[in-house]
């Protein structure tokens, strides 16, 4: 029998049902992304003065994962596309665009000596697409990440963003 919903599609839906939820305002917005990092690319702010084991978390599996389907083959190089790209949605909304693109940088070169080799043109076209959707949930507030986040399915990557 067929999948009824993708991946992209569950993902889709948990995005509008927590931008839903977030309080109006700047506290929502913060409110927001500290859930959607956490939930999606274990990103704990609270232990970002125990850098070890900050970075450690984010090397494993997040609380919530959607898997692949229906991602744009553009974006997905494994099986939870949406972990990068929420991992760069919270870059993009907390830092300074330039400043943000420098870290998705780092982060794949220190992914690139710790895979033993391997670059991922597909995580820095995710990640440069997260960072814009972050500066834009900051302006915006949450409710704009679910349509925004639509850009990842599958020939959505053609259109511009």
């Amino acid at each position: 029998m067929p999948e009824t919903t993708t991946g992209l599609d569950r993902f889709l839906a948990y995005l509008q049902a927590a931008a839903a939820q977030a309080p109006p305002g700047w506290p929502g917005s913060v409110w927001f992304m500290l859930r959607v990092g956490e939930d999606c690319a274990g990103i704990r702010t609270s232990d970002v003065a125990r850098p070890y084991r900050f970075l450690r978390q984010m090397a494993v599996a997040p609380p919530v994962q959607f898997g692949a389907t229906g991602f744009s083959p553009e974006f997905t190089d494994d099986g939870n596309p949406a972990r990068h790209y929420i991992a760069f949605v919270f870059v993009g909304f907390w830092l300074p665009a330039p400043l943000a693109i420098a870290v998705l940088y780092a982060w794949e070169i220190a992914g690139f000596v710790r895979y033993g080799g391997y670059w991922s043109p597909r995580d820095v076209a995710s990640g440069h697409l997260g960072i814009r959707h972050g500066r834009a949930v900051r302006s915006a507030g949450p409710t704009v990440l679910p349509g925004l986040a639509a850009a990842l399915g599958e020939g959505a990557a053609d259109s511009p963003q």
